[in-house]
């Protein structure tokens, strides 16, 4: 599949490709092209059977995508992940562009669950207001991403100007990640998978509904962190209803609310995962709001069924 994304790209002579790694980053299929930047996010524990149990272990193969010489975009991190990366930065001889201390949040502000920031380079005194559609305080981490991406690009010499990267981050949509369905009652579609993702959807729920009442649909993969990601949401939502994907690696619901149910206040269990969303649509009081989370198999599978039943509503 990379390889075909890769010939197609060439094909079309797209003037940047922007390659996300599939998982870890070292032996990732997409880790065979050298880029004009890499860009490492924020690291924490995911795909533990595969990239090792310790954060140390995680980074190693995530700081697998450097290559010798090529600049590197580096969001703030945990010590021990920061230590690994710049180790490797320095053994190939890369420019380390490190967030945190290349920036600084002048201003910060929050509308509509969105967040709003002055930004300015510590070294430059260069500015911009950055303003993404994309509702969660966590978004100023992944905007402050692109800006330095794009500013090492601008000294390079490629035509970007100041307004073309706020525009971009204003313009940019990401489906299933905190994505608002329908309001009254809201429905949110966001694939928190792992335990990092469900502690900035736990974040939202408490800037933005800690006086409302909220139904969360869950349904996992088996290889996931199910009980610290369900530590981290159950206790917050009045119900948590358990389904599941319709993928051969999806846990059964009866067995997650075996592994899970006691982290929440109330709990039901309905499989099918279109029947699970129904079931939570005839509970929920206009007020109210639901959650759809822990899979982005299930968020796929509920949002392609969210427009075939609002498409036959509209018949």
């Amino acid at each position: 599949m990379t390889a075909l994304a890769f010939e197609y790209f060439a094909q079309q002579r797209v003037e940047f490709g922007i390659f996300e790694v599939g998982l870890g980053g070292r032996l990732d299929a997409t880790n065979i092209v050298t880029p004009v930047v890499s860009i490492i996010s924020r690291i924490d524990f995911d795909h533990e059977n595969f990239l090792g149990h310790s954060l140390q272990e995680i980074s190693t193969e995530k700081a697998g995508i450097l290559k010798p010489s090529v600049p590197v975009v580096l969001a703030e991190q945990r010590p021990e992940a920061l230590e690994v990366v710049l180790a490797r930065a320095a053994t190939l001889g890369c420019p380390v562009i490190d967030i945190a201390a290349a920036y600084r949040v002048d201003h910060e502000s929050m509308q509509d669950g969105c967040v709003r920031a002055h930004v300015t380079e510590s070294d430059s005194g260069w500015s911009i207001e950055v303003a993404p559609r994309l509702p969660g305080r966590f978004q100023l981490q992944n905007a402050l991403n692109a800006v330095a991406a794009a500013r090492m690009l601008q000294e390079r010499g490629f035509r970007i100007s100041d307004q073309d990267i706020a525009q971009g981050i204003a313009s940019t949509v990401w489906p299933g990640r905190i994505e608002k369905l329908q309001s009254h009652p809201d429905v949110y579609l966001d694939g928190a998978h792992n335990p990092s993702a469900a502690r900035e959807l736990a974040t939202f729920w408490q800037e933005n509904f800690a006086d409302r009442k909220v139904y969360l649909l869950y349904g996992a993969l088996r290889d996931k962190a199910v009980d610290e990601v369900a530590g981290t949401l159950f206790p917050l939502a009045a119900e948590v209803i358990f389904t599941e994907p319709a993928n051969s690696r999806a846990i059964s619901a009866a067995q997650l609310a075996e592994i899970a149910a006691h982290h929440a206040v109330h709990s039901s269990v309905v499989a099918d995962a279109e029947q699970a969303l129904d079931y939570a649509l005839s509970k929920a009081a206009p007020g109210d709001a639901i959650f759809i989370t822990g899979s982005l198999y299930l968020v796929g599978q509920l949002r392609h069924y969210w427009k075939q039943r609002t498409q036959l509503a509209a018949r």
